[in-house]
Parts: C-alpha cells; structure tokens; sequence
C-alpha cells in the first residue's frame, strides 16, 4: 500500500493548481496535477485537466500518455463514443503522434464505420510530410489500405510517398491498378502522379493525352429529372381527345357565348361537366 506524505494537502494542491491554470501559469499547473498524480496515478479527472496543458506547452508525448489513460478508462466502462472523442482530441492536440491516429481509426472500424476510418489515416499521415516523418505516414496509408485498396485519395498518396523513398516499382504497380479504374477526370490525376513518380516520355505522353481526352458528362439526377421524357408530348396529346366539351366548359364558365354550328349542351350535361 502507497505510503501518502504527511505534507500532502490533496484539496489544496488542486485549489493551488486552478488558480494557476486561470492565471495561464502552465507549468506551475502542470507540477500542481503530477503532484497528485504521483499518489493517485490512475486519477483520471487529474489527467483530464493535465493533458492539454501539456499538449499546450509541447509535451506531447506525456500529453498523448494522459490522453490515452483517459480514452483506456472509459473504455473499461463500455464507453466507446466517449473514447472515441477523446481520441479524437488527441489527434488535435498532439497530431504528430501517430498512435493517436491508430488508436481513432481502430475505435472507428470497432463501430463498422470504415470510410471514417480511412479518412482519419489519410488526414493522419498529412501530419508527417516532412522527410524524416514519411516512414509513419506510409504506415498509416498503408494502414488505410488494409480497409479499402483502392480507395482513389489513399492510392494517390501512398504512390507519391513511396516514389520519394527509393519504392518507385511499387508506387508504379499502385497508379497502374488505379488508372485501371479510374474514369475520366481521375485519370488526370493518376497521370500527373506516375509522371512525378516516374518522369519519363512514356509518362509524359500518357499525361498529355489523358488532358486532351474530353472527360464524359457525368449523371446529374436533379436535371434528368426536370427533362420531361419525349413520349410526353405524345401521352398529352391522347389524353385531350375530348377537346369539344373542354371548349364548351370554359366557355361557359368565361360567359362566353357558342361559336356557330355547335349545340348548347344541355342543363344535365352542364351539371355532370362540373368539376
């Protein structure tokens, strides 16, 4: 049993760490809340309150490890939604930390919500742009492949990543596939990535015959169903055969006397003409 020290003052140390918080004294703050934490260390309202102080003062991975206590706690309580967002404020807080991406995209599989998944990887390895960070952006797209293969954005990104780090024959066979299954307006895109993998004639005349090819007009329900079909007309037409008793209604209802050589109807036939 955890031997807790005399001068341990646990409401004042808290009291001490909230005025200081309110005062924007970050690190005062954060020694404050580690104090508590040392004795009671799986304290998670304490690491709820440390986490983005760290992440503010560039203590990332210490804010990801408080981040991640939070999210495992309310997992063990079934909460699942609430792990999710707390990953996801994570990600926020500290986006160079990759497992904060993993960890997301995990939740979100769990929930049969795959397309999210693969957007949160994609968004995951644009935090790692630079040289030195493309290893774990690979990971995560690759990652992202795992659920979808030839997502078009997951491919894309993946192919120029790969073409940087001495993998060109796989980022090559990856926009083969995906010109293979692209239409039109992507295959733009797919050419303009395989000549900045591969420059090259072949490339390049690839490249410029998908920029003069015209991309075909694409479905546009609203205004396929505001275009009145051609047998219209035609069904229009069948359906005003009886056109002499449609004249001699609106006459009547105009005031409008006969016009010569046609019979007045009838007060029954007026009646029964009525809407």
């Amino acid at each position: 049993m955890r031997r807790i020290d005399a001068r341990y003052d646990r409401e004042q140390i808290l009291e001490q760490a909230a005025r200081a918080r309110v005062r924007r004294q970050r690190r005062r703050a954060i020694a404050l809340y580690r104090q508590v934490l040392a004795v009671e260390r799986n304290n998670v309202e304490i690491h709820e309150k440390l986490a983005p102080l760290l992440a503010e003062t560039g203590q990332d991975f210490d804010a990801w490890n408080s981040y991640r206590a939070i999210a495992h706690a309310a997992l063990r309580e079934g909460r699942e939604d609430r792990a999710i967002a707390v990953f996801r404020e994570a990600s926020r807080a500290v986006p160079r930390e990759i497992q904060a991406w993993q960890g997301l995209a995990r939740l979100l599989m769990r929930q049969r919500e795959d397309q999210a998944a693969v957007e949160v990887l994609i968004e995951g390895s644009r935090q790692f742009r630079a040289q030195w960070n493309r290893p774990q952006a690979i990971h995560l797209l690759r990652r992202a492949r795992a659920i979808d293969p030839w997502h078009f954005e997951t491919v894309v990104e993946l192919a120029r990543h790969l073409g940087r780090t001495d993998q060109e024959a796989e980022a090559r066979m990856l926009l083969d596939g995906l010109a293979e299954r692209s239409g039109e307006r992507r295959l733009r895109r797919v050419r303009t990535a395989q000549l900045a993998v591969s420059p090259g004639p072949r490339s390049l005349l690839a490249w410029l015959l998908a920029g003069l090819r015209r991309p075909d007009r694409e479905p546009d329900p609203e205004h396929d169903a505001a275009s009145p079909p051609l047998v219209a007309p035609v069904l229009t037409l069948a359906s005003t055969s009886d056109l002499p008793a449609s004249r001699e209604r609106e006459r009547r209802l105009r005031r409008i006397p006969p016009l010569r050589g046609e019979p007045p109807e009838t007060s029954e036939e007026a009646a029964a003409a009525l809407p």
